[in-house]
């Protein structure tokens, strides 16, 4: 069965409002906060993030100033460079990102077993967003299922390069595998379909 134009929305909904999500916190310590008046170096508050610009927005509808915007609004900064966007945070709203990036998975895959259009009976994930185990009825399978993968590639690779991993060193599996015997139906990853599509 074809994956849902709602379930594609979903997810699209998911990426987008999941990227420019973060924390309100408190600002750094300073030097005048400090009674010894030590001096203070700000990379240890702060972390630079470079995201590829086609995770956050693979349409290239965005404008650079609206992704500019969005991320002042959220109490970041971030520039543009070319086809990456390097966002500065703090490490507290960096690590409350990845916490949410998790649930916003686990919710994702949730919502995806709920469904009745599709055979997915569980979805099991690393903490790192790198693994996928998709299980399906065998019987109710269709290859076009096999097209969800898209979704956890994305969401694996923004949470991975968020996490710090090098853009070329990210990767994400899937596999999909019948519930009943534990047989690998499908499997693919990030790289073999950056691989595919010349990227």
């Amino acid at each position: 069965m074809r994956p849902t134009a709602r379930f594609a929305a979903a997810w699209i909904a998911l990426f987008a409002s999941a990227s420019l999500v973060s924390c309100a916190a408190g600002p750094a310590p300073t030097e005048e906060d400090s009674p010894a008046a030590i001096e203070v170096d700000e990379s240890l508050f702060t972390v630079d993030i470079t995201i590829a610009r086609s995770l956050l927005d693979a349409e290239g509808t965005l404008t650079d100033d609206e992704i500019l915007a969005a991320a002042d609004s959220k109490g970041f900064s971030a520039r543009v460079e070319g086809d990456s966007v390097v966002y500065t945070m703090t490490r507290a709203q960096r690590d409350d990102f990845l916490s949410q990036q998790r649930s916003a998975a686990r919710d994702a895959a949730d919502e995806l077993v709920a469904d009745e259009s599709n055979s997915v009976t569980s979805v099991e994930f690393d903490d790192g967003l790198t693994n996928y185990r998709v299980s399906v009825d065998a019987s109710r399978y269709s290859p076009f299922e096999a097209f969800l993968v898209v979704g956890f590639y994305l969401q694996g690779a923004l949470y991975q390069q968020f996490a710090g991993v090098d853009a070329d060193a990210v990767d994400v599996t899937v596999e999909f595998v019948d519930d009943a015997t534990g047989e690998i139906l499908d499997s693919g990853s990030y790289q073999e379909m950056r691989a595919n599509l010349g990227e």
